[in-house]
């Protein structure tokens, strides 16, 4: 192993560093000028088990080549020491599994002379090590973790290797194994540094110059500099010292606020060791300002800083689409039975997100295919499940057209173990919203609601919602226009007739009394009434149980349960489909739901705009 020098000014400030000793030493004496050198010795720990390279260095030539020994007492065994000259030696130590934990003297013992450095070393129980052990300036790579009585922990876990290193990932695979992908910055200072693992309460584990960054620096170059929100742009990557032709290059973009999904790449081209084409789609709502590029090729790769820009790309009223609700949300608290009721009016006129996020709506639901390619498959996909094609009977898809039934359903989601189930679509952007005065309002011929501008300076998204609303301004069965006030710089002025619809009837829970830890035996069914909220032919009535994992999960995987009734103010979950449920407390969702008709500007491409409307209660119980 080649030897790791300190600076003279930081071997006078290590801690671990005291006098050299001369002539007869006693237990009291264990610092004396008399020989003039100040000895320290590095790493200043290491864990039980394992081999090691300590270097001892000297202030003055204090060192002989044929006569220099180092002990550190008993369970560390010292294989053989090494003189590089009089300033320094190293010596190879092998730590017993059982070694005492904690600190102990380090005695140097050159020409018949012995200097003592008090508990200058400590054996620790953690430890780990790192491969590969080197990045150079500019390179992205994988790194692979193998720790030794360590307890990492997924989401708790973390690497730090300091100033210049960027940690991008760090994935757990077990207590003591783990793999991180690392981007040296082209910047960075070259040389060893201490590489440390935060496991959270104080607990780190360093690996004493565990990584080096080489002096030696990747040289990558991104063209174009400047791209446009929504655009389909063309782009070339040169990097001198890699091999594009050692893997499947996969890119990613960061903002200043770290990794940013809202750019889709279209396909990568190699066209030699060190040269790629590619063509990436920015979505309309693309974040301004810099990017940096990062390219990883099999286990290694490069990062661009500042590799371009992206640029506003403007709005037109063609593209310009509506989000329009008018909700009231009841929440029963389990202690006192009281309601909580929030009655909501919300408008967004914005643009969507071109290329579309999320993903496209699952709605072939029986064919073992993921064809959203979110990684969800048939009734394991929320879609499938929100469009009624996992019942056991077959309800109409939310918003469609309803016709007499009583259906109940239970979908048992799969267990995660060899589960084909993914993580879902990657984050969205915010998209871009435009104003249309500074209100907007529903009319009917019954009451005005007004919904004030509102500025969210996190997303930067401008929408407008009711203020202090309650059940006086939600007149069921009713139906609103809307209006804007119109503004120079956005949406005009308009009305938009009969979009809004309210339920046909308000409603109350009967039966049974769903707080104060309400308990129901699973192997009983479970009969329930309401006051009707009289949907039928135009709306939905819905009752649902969803058994999370958090919630007490259904048997062998967590679920969704749940009736479409005729609303006749009365149904039931048969025993046969409450048993499915694991005990454990349950949410208990029913509510009212009514859709209004397809609308849009006057001028805008976006006509299957739909305006939703529902009286919802929220409950729980405990099911043994």
């Amino acid at each position: 192993m080649s030897r790791r020098p300190a600076s003279f000014l930081a071997l006078l400030s290590l801690p671990v560093s005291l006098l050299a000793c001369g002539g007869e030493k006693t237990d009291e004496d264990t610092v004396s000028a008399t020989r003039g050198g100040a000895l320290s010795v590095f790493p200043p720990s290491a864990g039980q088990g394992t081999e090691l390279e300590l270097s001892v260095d000297a202030t003055a030539s204090i060192l002989a080549f044929e006569s220099t020994s180092v002990d550190l007492g008993e369970g560390i065994e010292v294989l053989g020491v090494e003189v590089d000259d009089g300033f320094g030696a190293r010596a190879q130590l092998l730590i017993d599994e059982g070694a005492a934990l904690g600190a102990r003297d380090v005695t140097i013992t050159s020409d018949d002379q012995s200097y003592l450095l008090a508990d200058a070393f400590t054996v620790v129980a953690e430890s780990f090590q790192i491969a590969p052990a080197s990045g150079r300036m500019g390179e992205t790579l994988s790194i692979d973790f193998l720790g030794k009585n360590t307890a990492w922990e997924p989401g708790l876990s973390w690497p730090d290797f300091g100033d210049g290193v960027t940690v991008r990932d760090f994935t757990v695979l077990t207590d003591n194994l783990a793999t991180a992908t690392v981007t040296v910055a082209p910047d960075a200072t070259p040389g060893w540094r201490d590489v440390t693992v935060d496991s959270g309460g104080g607990a780190r584990v360093t690996a004493w110059q565990g990584f080096k960054v080489d002096r030696v620096a990747l040289a990558a170059t991104f063209d174009p500099p400047i791209a446009e929100q929504g655009d389909t742009v063309e782009f070339t990557i040169q990097a001198r010292g890699t091999d594009f032709r050692t893997g499947t290059p996969r890119l990613s973009f960061e903002d200043r606020f770290g990794p940013n999904a809202d750019i889709v790449i279209d396909s990568v081209t190699v066209l030699d060791a060190e040269n790629l084409y590619g063509r990436m789609t920015l979505s309309n709502a693309a974040a301004l300002g810099g990017r940096d590029v990062n390219l990883v090729v099999g286990d290694e790769g490069v990062s661009i800083p500042e590799a371009f820009e992206v640029i506003g790309g403007g709005w037109d009223i063609s593209e310009v689409a509506i989000d329009l609700r008018f909700t009231v949300v009841r929440v029963r608290d389990n202690n006192t039975g009281e309601i909580d009721e929030r009655v909501q009016a919300f408008c967004m006129f914005y643009i969507p997100l071109d290329p579309p996020c999320p993903l496209p709506q699952e709605t072939t639901c029986d064919d073992g295919v993921d064809n959203d390619t979110d990684g969800w498959i048939d009734c394991s996909d929320q879609d499938c499940i929100d469009i009624g094609a996992c019942m056991s009977s077959g309800p109409p898809p939310i918003g469609g057209e309803p016709s007499p039934y009583d259906a109940n359903g239970v979908i048992v989601y799969p267990s995660s173990d060899g589960a084909e189930v993914g993580d879902g679509p990657d984050d969205c952007p915010f998209p871009q919203t435009v104003p249309a005065g500074e209100f907007v309002w529903l009319e009917s011929d019954d009451n005005i609601v007004t919904l004030v501008r509102t500025y969210d300076s996190e997303s930067g998204m401008v929408y407008y919602t009711g203020e202090a609303l309650t059940m006086a301004d939600y007149v069921p069965d009713n139906w609103y226009d809307l209006h804007t006030q119109g503004q120079e710089d956005g949406i005009g002025e308009y009305v938009l007739p009969g979009v809004q619809p309210t339920v046909p009837s308000d409603w109350e829970w009967v039966a049974p009394n769903l707080w104060g830890n309400y308990t129901h035996n699973r192997a009983r069914p479970f009969e329930f009434e309401w006051t009707p909220a009289g949907t039928y032919p135009d709306a939905i009535f819905v009752f649902s149980i969803f058994n999370s994992q958090e919630m007490g999960p259904m048997e062998g995987g967590s679920g969704w349960g749940g009736a479409y009734p005729m609303d006749d103010g009365s149904h039931a979950m048969s025993a046969g489909e409450m048993s499915l449920f694991a005990p454990g407390v349950v949410p208990v969702y029913t509510y009212s739901l009514i859709s209004g008709p397809t609308f849009g500007l006057p001028d805008s491409i976006y006509q299957e705009n739909q305006a939703t409307s529902y009286i919802y209660l929220v409950q729980q119980m405990v099911l043994e």
